[in-house]
Order: C-alpha cells, then structure tokens, then sequence
C-alpha cells in the first residue's frame, strides 16, 4: 500500500499544527524515532494575546513524548521572550533506555531571524576545521553552550541528533561538538565545505533523508561556495513514497524527480490550498514522516 502524500500548505508551513505524532507508539527504529521529534520541535504556542508567539509548546511536547517513554524533556530557546524570535532545540530524555535525542526546529516561516540564518549563506572557519554556513553557525552556537550543559548532566547515556531544514542543518553542525551515536536528518541543506564534511564520519553515524524533489536539500549551489552534503549513500524517498538506500548520483534519481513534478503538476499544482511546485511540497516534514516510519526497521 502506497504510503499518503501531502500537497497541503498547512502541513509545509506549520508542521506540527495537524500533526498526529506516535499514532502507533514508540518506533522500532532510530529513524522512525528521530523524525518524530525533528517535527514535534515545530510544535510552538500559537498566537498570543501581545503578538506570535515563538515559545515551545513545553505542555504539548511533554505530554507526546510522555507517551513514547521520554520521561523528560530539556527546552533551549535564544530567545528570553516568547515574542521574540531564535533558535529552538529539545532534548527528549528516556531515563529508563539511558537514550537523549536532541532534536533542532527548522526554520519557522513567521520568523525573520530564521530566514535571516537561511540566507546568511558566507562561510566562515569552523571551530573543528573546515568552513561551513555562517547563519547556520550563528543559529547553532545560540544554544550549544546551555546544551552542552545538560549533556554534561546525562553521563553514559546514547545519544541522537535529529533535526529537519535549517534544524538538520544545525544538527550537522552539532555533531563535530558533541558526543553522540548517530545524526539522522531529513531535508538538509548543505552545511559545510569538503574539509567540514569529510571530519563527520568520525565522529558518528550520518543518515541523511532526501525526499524526491526536495529543494532544500539542493542548497545552497555547491558551485559558488563549495559546500557538498557528507559523503556517502542517501536515504532517498522516491515517487512512490518507498525509501531508497543508494548513492546521490545514481541516475534513477534524476529520471524519479522529472516524473514526479509532471504528475505533480497534474494532481495538485492547480488546488487552491495545494504548495505550487513539488519541489517545495516535498520539503513538508510529514512527507518525510510517513514514508520512514512505514519503512522495515
């Protein structure tokens, strides 16, 4: 059985507004686990009475999380008002597994100071070797200290990096800084030049999620500043919504996207509602959210 697909502005802008996490409990996989949480770090409050509200909705979280055996959760927010806009990261604790996942928000739409790091696009050095992104970079270092802090608190435990766009990106970034098993992201763009990304498999596990079309993942163009995705195989989520484990360059690739945007463009393009082109449609959280969690473990 094919695996849904969403066209929806509303599952592309707010992630987490129809979202209807762990419908069947706690994931087998890591994989299916970090998606999960790379989208419930987009659930914020709503509007407020003084304006939109950024803030973490820390009541909500907990309660899902609680669900699947996270007993605790850590929020790290730039920002000190929940007015103002930042980074945002969570770190899900399961005391019992002796497992954190730390989880990093993509970019939130209504937030200049996000699409500000998007586009902040100059590289600059890199404290662990290499140049990598200057906005990603600012966004991450907002938090890293008061994270680091907490890790310092977990001793022994396993732990996970997750995050989904400008979120997988920091996470990327977050794992030449920390110590953790394994980094999993979903519609990353590019972070770092060569020498950046050639250090990762050192460090840790990468699996990094494509979903077909998705033109996140093809930014920014390697061709001006020389950034390049961690080496390796990706996880690509085809037309037909089944995850393939294969190299960035394998030519199925290529013909799948061409495929996919011209029925694209006959099935949604046209519905009021609907994201104009699949190359951003593709990008919405839940359309990486549905295909891992029904993958074999």
């Amino acid at each position: 059985m094919q695996t849904p697909y969403s066209a929806e502005k509303e599952d592309l802008y707010y992630p987490a507004n129809r979202a209807a996490f762990f419908p069947n409990g706690r994931p087998k996989s890591d994989a299916a686990l970090c998606v999960e949480i790379a989208r419930l770090a987009y659930c914020e409050i709503g509007r407020v009475t003084e304006g939109r509200s950024f803030a973490f909705d820390q009541a909500r979280i907990g309660k899902i999380l609680g669900r699947v055996q996270f007993t605790d959760c850590k929020f790290f927010e730039s920002a000190i008002n929940p007015t103002e806009r930042g980074s945002h990261a969570l770190l899900a604790i399961d005391k019992s597994q002796q497992l954190a996942v730390l989880g990093f928000r993509g970019t939130d739409k209504d937030d200049p100071t996000d699409l500000f790091d998007d586009f902040s696009a100059i590289p600059v050095p890199w404290q662990k070797g290499g140049k990598v992104h200057s906005g990603f970079a600012n966004a991450l270092m907002a938090l890293q200290p008061e994270i680091q802090n907490e890790l310092n608190k977990l001793n022994g435990y396993t732990l996970l990096l997750t995050g989904h766009s400008l979120g997988a990106a920091m996470a990327t970034l977050a794992a030449t800084l920390l110590p953790a098993k394994a980094l999993y992201t979903f519609g990353s763009p590019r972070v770092g030049d060569k020498e950046f990304l050639d250090q990762l498999p050192n460090y840790l596990d990468n699996f990094r999620y494509v979903d077909c079309c998705d033109i996140v993942t093809r930014i920014p163009p390697s061709d001006i500043w020389g950034y390049e995705h961690i080496p390796g195989n990706i996880y690509y989520i085809d037309s037909d919504r089944e995850v393939r484990n294969i190299s960035p360059d394998n030519p199925y690739i290529a013909k799948d996207r061409m495929d996919a945007e011209a029925k694209y463009l006959l099935d949604y393009a046209w519905r009021i509602g609907d994201v104009a082109t699949r190359a951003l449609a593709d990008h919405a959280p839940v359309n990486y959210v549905l295909p891992v969690t029904s993958a074999t473990p």
